[in-house]
């Protein structure tokens, strides 16, 4: 099946969020949560209960046994990335900045960049998309149809596919997993939206399932194909509000090659993974060097610089290094770096880079106002801070999809300009200053701004734009908060001015983000409020645009519209990964796969045993010196050079 080839892409419901990796206490009513736990234990069993293979009952025809996929699509030779090297066996060890809000991967608080991760170890979805080709690959499903007028799809459920307990994947599976999306009690508007918008599937067999859309959009066989499937005997059979509860903090059994250990989950300090080895897709030569490590051991630290130090004692086995102060002068100088002991890396290639920066609430003064927010843009000194605290290894973001195709290379470029900010400022009734320098309005208002930060690392930066909002009379107040309360905040939209990072999406979704409907609601990814018709139109007519060119074209021009509503004062991005590893781990050529990030370490590294022994032996005796690789990995870029850099998906 190549099911490790096909990568964690980025496609559903929004941009995915980064700043919010938190812990939060789950809550509900006592009674309630026992219930639903004794309706989960009662559906258990054993995997010797059920053989590999198909129903005997279900015919060739209706997917079982002797089902020959005549009629429909496969890609079941798709080409295998995975490394015939690799060594299964050993732990990989990871920091987690915050522990999340939830473990479920559906519904509230669900969406953190940690869960999204975790969510593609436990769970496997019907078909994916090959990371390099961007074929569409089998996963659950063996093959699929997509009809004429691609608004029906079919696929068929492969009959070896069983969940951890030993359950088989069938189609009542898919259509609770979809029930459960639909529910409002999952608190998740977008995911209410988004999935209403197919018909409920329908089990043709425990194999076949169908689903028809009530609207054409180009994506649907995508999102559908990629959601990952949960099992319906946990699901099914309690409300969306149950599940919540119950789910809080430990995962429904999936299909995928890992599980969350629940016996090892210690809250707010850490979690661990285990490799299922007897995953159902185990003896799949073609899957055999994928998911190679046996554990995986996340533990919490909320300091950035005790991160970084308990890697440099080897107790984390990589990190990525967020700070280019670091990178530039402290990296080269650590003993293991010099030794090679400890490798040093930075890989390009087709990750699509997320977005960060200030986000304006238009639906109140004084930022309903674009003159506003063009003046506070024009006062984040954004050179300033890439030359003295970033040591030139960031660009300017001048897109809401930036350094990709995506990005309208024509949008204007927003710098530091005090002198165009006083002037906006002053067309918006902010010309005098009082005693203390501050600007005050005709109502004699004076012009104060608070904003909550999450990571400490954020204190530097926004105390240097602090400095420069002061020169021209605006207070800036900047206070360090939980991720819960920051969270809570900003999806009830209590801000003025926040400092927000998302992760970037493979294939944009703009209606998620960006349309007037989004605008109003709470829990929402359109924090700023952006309510533009043209912007509908887009999405409107994007949605059903099946020819990939054009589909640029219209987000580019969505791009530059973005641009000049100015919801976001900008930051900056890095067209990179920055990461240190012990040398101990063997890995393919191109380290990350092209279009990933450190989720290819989990998904494609191993530890090689001989290095791991050299590096022990190094370890203890400073006179061994071992090799120091390149540290500038171009893989990718010079693959495009050859190939091109199309993200169009063939198949659909």
């Amino acid at each position: 099946m190549r099911r490790s080839d096909s990568l964690f892409l980025r496609i559903l419901l929004a941009f995915t969020v980064i700043s919010f990796m938190v812990f939060g206490c789950g809550g509900g009513d006592k009674e309630t949560t026992e219930t639903t736990e004794e309706k989960v234990i009662n559906t258990e069993v054993t995997l010797e209960e059920l053989p590999p293979g198909a129903l005997p009952d279900v015919t060739a025809e209706m997917g079982g046994e002797g089902f020959t996929g005549e009629g429909w699509l496969s890609n079941d030779d798709a080409l295998s990335i995975a490394d015939k090297r690799a060594v299964k066996g050993g732990t990989l060890r990871m920091s987690l900045y915050e522990f999340p809000s939830t473990l479920r991967t559906v519904g509230k608080d669900a969406n953190s960049a940690f869960m999204f991760i975790m969510g593609n170890l436990v769970y496997e979805s019907l078909t994916g998309i090959h990371s390099q080709t961007m074929e569409i690959v089998p996963a659950l499903a063996t093959h699929w149809q997509i009809s004429e007028d691609k608004m029906t799809f079919r696929f068929r459920i492969n009959p070896n596919a069983r969940f951890s307990d030993g359950s088989r994947v069938t189609s009542a599976d898919v259509i609770a997993t979809w029930k459960l999306r639909i529910d409002p009690g999952i608190l998740a508007p977008y995911s209410n939206i988004l999935w209403e918008k197919y018909e409920e599937p329908v089990a043709e067999s425990p194999y076949l399932v169908s689903v028809k859309c009530k609207e054409l959009n180009w994506k649907f066989f995508i999102y559908f194909g990629g959601m990952n499937i949960l099992p319906a005997k946990y699901i099914g059979n309690i409300t969306a509000s149950e599940y919540m509860k119950a789910y809080q903090f430990k995962m429904v059994p999936g299909s995928g090659v890992y599980e969350l250990d629940e016996s090892k989950i210690i809250k707010g300090r850490s979690l661990t993974a285990k490799r299922r080895w007897n995953h159902w897709e185990e003896e799949d030569p073609e899957d055999g060097s994928a998911y190679n490590f046996e554990f995986l051991k996340f533990k919490v630290v909320t300091d950035e610089r005790l991160i970084f130090e308990r890697f440099k004692k080897g107790e984390t086995d990589f990190y990525q290094v967020g700070r280019a102060q670091w990178w530039v002068e402290e990296v080269p100088e650590i003993p293991g770096v010099k030794q090679g002991t400890i490798q040093r890396r930075k890989i390009y290639n087709d990750d699509p880079q997320g977005v960060q920066g200030l986000t304006f609430n238009m639906r109140k003064p004084p930022f309903d106002d674009k003159r506003m927010r063009q003046a506070i843009s024009y006062l984040m000194n954004r050179q300033k801070l890439i030359d003295q605290l970033f040591f030139n290894e960031y660009l300017h973001t001048d897109s809401y999809h930036p350094g990709g195709v995506y990005e309208n290379p024509d949008n204007p470029k927003y710098r530091y300009d005090p002198d165009k900010a006083v002037a906006l400022l002053a067309e918006c009734g902010w010309k005098n200053r009082n005693q203390e320098g501050l600007l005050v309005n005709d109502k004699g208002e004076v012009f104060v701004l608070d904003l909550m930060f999450g990571s400490k690392g954020l204190e530097r930066i926004l105390t240097v734009f602090q400095e420069d909002l002061m020169k021209v009379g605006i207070k800036l107040n900047i206070r360090q908060s939980t991720g819960p309360t920051m969270f809570k905040m900003v999806n009830e939209r209590k801000f003025k001015i926040h400092w927000q990072s998302w992760t970037g999406l493979f294939f944009p979704n703009p209606e998620s983000s960006w349309s007037s409907w989004t605008a109003d609601p709470d829990n929402t990814t359109n924090l700023s409020g952006v309510k533009n018709e043209r912007i509908d139109e887009i999405c409107k007519d994007y949605n059903v645009e099946f020819d990939f060119g054009k589909r640029v074209e219209m987000i580019r021009e969505l791009d530059s519209i973005l641009m000049d509503i100015q919801p976001y004062a900008l930051a900056w991005y890095a067209p990179f990964h920055r990461i240190l590893y012990w040398n101990k781990f063997g890995h393919p050529d191109f380290y990350f796969t092209r279009t990933s990030d450190w989720a290819s370490i989990i998904a494609y590294w191993w530890i090689d045993p001989e290095k791991e022994k050299l590096m022990n032996e190094a370890r203890e005796d400073e006179s061994i010196q071992l090799e120091v690789g390149e540290t500038e990995m171009m893989y990718w870029p010079e693959y495009n050079k050859k190939h091109g850099r199309n993200y169009e998906v063939k198949g659909l």
